[in-house]
């Protein structure tokens, strides 16, 4: 399995593009505004996504499922990536979020059906012979967003306030996480001071997301502290 990060920044990030993950080169987690970019980037379109995954409404997350959906419908020949959604997200996401700008009545586009094949999802479920299990995170109150387990190899924190015991409890069962990371107190991200605290052994195979532009600013207390920092357009083979 190949695990490459379109980008690994937090919503505000311009270098290091906002936080969606490319697996095996065509199944997408979360589709961020700055994601049309960073495949074109690596000489990638949005035609060579055929599965797309969505963790949470949030425009760093979701910015660029309109993009996604009229390149596809208008110049890739009509074509229809598939959506994955859990209940939470299929009732919100064309409702609160793309209608506005996708919808319109005229031309009879009035759903997500119209541009994507909508799978509603259970908490687990394969793609492409990859298995995933949803993990519910607290993001922002009254707002669904998750995680994900992969193939029991992998934990992606997706966006989080801290919960150190979920992240005990699942690290032993995977070879590596990928975890939210600010570099700020407060907030709604689990910050680099609170990660501090797990465990040496989990903080070993945890690398860092999400995060700022300023990140290579503290590249020298991630790496005494165990942690790594994961990089965009590297293809980590796992």
């Amino acid at each position: 399995m190949t695990f490459e990060f379109l980008g690994v920044g937090n919503f505000f990030a311009k270098a290091h593009h906002q936080t969606n993950v490319l697996i095996n080169g065509n199944i997408l987690i979360d589709c961020g505004a700055s994601a049309g970019r960073s495949l074109m980037d690596t000489g990638r379109s949005f035609a060579d996504v055929d599965h797309i995954f969505i963790t949470h409404n949030h425009a760093d997350h979701i910015g660029g499922l309109e993009e996604c959906g009229f390149a596809c419908k208008f110049m890739l020949g009509g074509r229809r990536p598939k959506l994955y959604l859990t209940p939470e997200m299929d009732a919100v996401l064309w409702e609160h979020s793309l209608k506005g700008g996708m919808g319109d009545l005229d031309s009879g586009l009035v759903g997500l059906d119209n541009y994507f094949d909508v799978q509603q999802i259970d908490r687990e479920f394969d793609i492409d012979g990859v298995r995933f299990e949803v993990v519910p995170a607290f993001h922002v109150p009254q707002k669904f967003c998750c995680g994900l387990k992969i193939d029991d190899r992998i934990y992606f924190s997706g966006d989080t306030q801290f919960a150190p015991e979920e992240v005990k409890q699942i690290a032993p069962h995977v070879e590596r996480i990928y975890h939210d990371c600010q570099f700020s107190s407060g907030g709604i991200h689990a910050s680099f001071e609170q990660l501090l605290t797990l465990p040496e052994q989990i903080r070993r195979k945890t690398w860092l997301m999400h995060y700022g532009d300023d990140v290579d600013d503290h590249a020298d207390k991630i790496e005494s502290a165990g942690f790594q920092i994961a990089r965009q357009h590297i293809a980590y083979e796992l």
